[in-house]
């Protein structure tokens, strides 16, 4: 085996780290659910799973309504994501955490 043969066979199994992470939500916008991300996806994401777990946690606050319903403002289902879309376990439980779950 050469070294441009241990690289590849070392990239296919190897953990690889997130390059960012975003924080994915749900709103309502005229009675639909919009999935929208915090940066955007034209903005470069966040560089830690910790900063993108305490925005969506301070999304979830300042967001979150008393009534039954929810209102157009409050945002569902926060969670955060990697670059390549994939869900993040929270940093402190190690558990897959949804901030405000709406079926």
């Amino acid at each position: 085996m050469n070294i441009k043969e241990l690289l590849k066979t070392v990239d296919k199994g190897w953990v690889q780290k997130p390059k960012g992470f975003r924080v994915c939500y749900q709103k309502r916008v005229n009675d639909e659910f919009m999935t929208e991300y915090m940066p955007n996806e034209k903005d470069n994401p966040l560089d830690s799973d910790i900063v993108a777990w305490r925005s969506a946690w301070k999304l979830h606050q300042a967001t979150l309504t008393d009534g039954p319903e929810i209102a157009e403002d409050e945002l569902v289902n926060i969670y955060v994501i990697d670059d390549t879309g994939k869900r993040i376990k929270y940093y402190a439980t190690d558990l897959f955490e949804v901030y405000n779950p709406y079926p």
